[in-house]
């Protein structure tokens, strides 16, 4: 009361308090979960593979470039792995020669043969650039990573400066189509 007057508050100045939020629980919940979310935007960028969609090109390529380049096939099943090769223009005889099928050692994908005949392919064509790979349903995630490391890339150069050589490192992963 203030001169015999009561503030229109329902209270008295007496009575009147001041109120203070203990903001600190609300800050370290706040802190708590901005940290979680910046570590889950991380683990989402390195989940991701670095695939390339296959793209409608507009006009004919260069037929002398065409010749050259041919675009491997990769199926992937619970018993092996089986290369192919295609291209508009090359005879299927000669495509043919190209196929190899790489059967499962001591229960394992033979990644480093499937590797060394890929180096071969592309240094008989060396402007392939394109692979597709097909894995049977039930393939595990590690085999496709697997095979795709297979095909990507080949160590050179020498041991004090190593370099990574490109084999096919557009690689395009598909499903079968029943």
């Amino acid at each position: 009361m203030l001169g015999g007057r009561s503030f229109g508050g329902g209270g008295t100045e007496d009575e009147a308090e001041e109120v203070f939020l203990n903001l600190t629980p609300m800050i370290d919940i706040l802190t708590c979960l901005l940290f979680f979310l910046l570590l889950s935007f991380g683990a989402v960028i390195i989940a991701l593979i670095n695939a390339s969609v296959p793209v409608i090109a507009d006009g004919d390529p260069n037929p002398q470039v065409s010749k050259m380049k041919v675009t491997m096939g990769l199926r992937i099943t619970d018993k092996g792995m089986l290369v192919t090769a295609s291209h508009d223009q090359m005879p299927e005889s000669e495509l043919d020669r190209l196929k190899r099928s790489f059967p499962k050692k001591k229960n394992e994908h033979d990644f480093k043969a499937l590797h060394d005949y890929l180096w071969k392919v592309k240094n008989k064509f060396p402007n392939s650039t394109s692979i597709i790979i097909t894995p049977s349903p039930g393939i595990p995630y590690e085999v496709i990573v697997g095979a795709m490391d297979a095909s990507r890339e080949r160590t050179g150069g020498t041991e004090r400066r190593p370099i990574k050589i490109p084999m096919f490192p557009e690689a395009v992963i598909s499903t079968l189509v029943e």
